[in-house]
């Protein structure tokens, strides 16, 4: 997806259709991201704050990450609405960048 390329890698390759099988939750697939692609956390987090901004409603958002982002996670499913889970997970990578320059 041309406008969130990041994040089109990120549920592509890592909350995939098996993402379970590679991942105990969505917190460890966000940290297998982040190790692999350090580099790249800022401007996930800013795909995903723009993404948030041009899209404000929570169907638009469920769309576009179940649709067009082909995410296999469901996150109604465990209390979450779409836009707090992302920016939940946008927090959670930044959360693991800082703990890796504190180390």
């Amino acid at each position: 997806m041309k406008s969130y390329p990041l994040l089109w890698q990120f549920f592509g390759g890592y909350m995939h259709q098996d993402w379970r099988d590679d991942y105990a939750d969505e917190w460890a697939a966000v940290e297998g991201f982040v190790q692999d692609a350090p580099t790249k956390v800022a401007a996930f987090r800013r795909e995903i704050a723009t993404l948030l901004t041009e899209h404000p409603s929570e169907d638009e958002v469920r769309e576009l990450v179940l649709d067009d982002l082909e995410s296999s996670y469901l996150a109604e499913v465990a209390g979450w609405t779409y836009r707090a889970w992302l920016q939940a997970l946008s927090n959670h990578a930044q959360k693991l960048i800082e703990r890796q320059h504190a180390s």
